[in-house]
């Protein structure tokens, strides 16, 4: 039985909620990048936290393939990338005006247990569309790789860097039940690391 998604995921702006594109994105073919709402969320996050800019194009081709099209959405598939660009902009609209009110959108089990692997497999995702963009915070011998630190516990492989922090023993076991209360910290905080970047893109 599919996991269900935290509280968050309940509702969206837009044409469809986020618990009808969950299971929109589980029964496209071909495959969608996320398998779920949660991936999809850590991807999202990735895009407005990048340290650079991405063409809303290129993003959705990568996220969907050829059902990421906008200029040829319609239906099910339009209603599903503007459910998708909403919560683009939500993200983007908070992490802007209130970033201390950030609340990703993890997996969660009825008995409360938090899964937060699938959202930063998701972030990590998104990350590979600008790879080499993202080396300053994938050294693991740069104190700024700290920002990656609650995302990378979960995805140590996908980001290519070692699942623990570069200078000091920590207990890899017990911090991952834990971890995850330190993304919405970090995910403000790596938008305003790559900030005068994005500014700099501005003509």
């Amino acid at each position: 039985m599919r996991q269900r998604q935290a509280r968050a995921s309940r509702s969206a702006a837009g044409t469809m909620d986020l618990e009808v594109l969950d299971a929109w994105l589980e029964r496209l073919k071909p495959a969608a990048k996320v398998d779920g709402v949660s991936m999809l969320d850590g991807y999202l996050a990735a895009i407005v936290a990048s340290p650079c800019s991405i063409p809303p194009n290129e993003w959705f081709f990568d996220l969907l393939g050829p059902k990421g099209n906008i200029a040829s959405a319609q239906g099910k598939q339009l209603d599903a990338i503007m459910a998708i660009a909403a919560r683009f902009n939500a993200i983007g609209e908070i992490l802007s005006t209130a970033p201390g009110e950030y609340a990703p959108i993890f997996q969660r089990a009825d008995d409360g247990t938090v899964f937060a692997g699938p959202w930063c497999m998701g972030f990590a995702a998104a990350m590979k569309l600008r790879w080499d963009a993202w080396a300053p915070l994938r050294d693991s011998k740069g104190i700024e790789c700290g920002l990656l630190l609650p995302i990378m516990f979960y995805c140590a492989d996908e980001l290519a860097v070692p699942a623990g922090p570069p200078r000091q023993a920590i207990d890899t076991k017990s911090y991952l039940k834990t971890a995850y209360h330190d993304i919405p910290i970090v995910v403000p905080a790596i938008r305003d690391f790559w900030m005068p970047n994005r500014l700099a893109e501005t003509p």
